[in-house]
């Protein structure tokens, strides 16, 4: 029994390495919105609806969204690639749309979820949105001033639930823009170890069950 009170914490440690190793993974896809049927409906502005899967690994909820790239003639550019996203599509006021993603994740670990808030100016300020997963949820907010061009990198933690893990982003105020760029999903932290005296009860439970199992072996 000793032998196996040694071994499982060297196997905690293992899958503790391979996770920190995973740790900077984006475990979204198209975080940046660069791929997917873009088709350019006028000012280099596509604006896929609500249940829309144009936009690679994405779908569109609650309302329309504004798609737009980079030769677009509105003073506004991506914080990460060429395309970004406005939640109020060009619209004054509510409804706003959304968009989520549902990736695979390991219950009881720690993930960050990262992503770029655009704020203007021009086109109107303050702006929010409310990001949820995993029964988590929080609001951002751009602040009241600042320029027509404004990315306000945000992040939020949250602790899986299950196998997998909704991601969602829904715009929740604004003028005539919410930006929206630049979203990760990156592995915090692995669910906890247990101590070495529950390894320890751990193994002791275990022995019985491996001596039945070279009992039957010999046999």
């Amino acid at each position: 029994m000793k032998r196996y009170r040694t071994l499982l914490p060297a196997i905690a440690l293992a899958a503790s390495a391979l996770g920190t190793s995973a740790a900077h993974a984006n475990l979204l896809s198209n975080g940046s919105f660069e791929t997917g049927g873009f088709v350019n409906q006028g000012n280099d502005t596509m604006s896929p609806p609500a249940g829309s899967t144009v936009i690679t690994g994405w779908t569109v909820i609650t309302d329309t969204t504004a798609w737009i790239g980079p030769t677009n003639p509105f003073g506004l550019t991506a914080s990460d690639g060429s395309f970004f996203l406005d939640l109020s599509n060009y619209q004054a006021g509510a409804p706003f749309a959304g968009v989520r993603q549902t990736i695979a994740t390991t219950p009881g670990s720690t993930y960050q979820l990262s992503f770029d808030l655009g704020g203007s100016n021009f086109w109107g300020r303050p702006d929010a949105l409310t990001a949820s997963a995993a029964g988590t949820s929080a609001t951002f907010t751009t602040p009241v001033t600042g320029t027509n061009n404004d990315w306000y990198h945000e992040s939020m933690r949250f602790v899986a639930t299950g196998a997998s893990t909704t991601v969602q982003l829904q715009g929740l105020a604004g003028i005539n823009y919410i930006g929206l760029d630049n979203i990760s999903v990156e592995f915090a932290s692995a669910a906890p170890v247990p101590e070495p005296g529950s390894w320890a009860m751990l193994a002791a439970g275990l022995a019985p069950l491996l001596l039945m199992a070279r009992r039957r072996r010999d046999r």
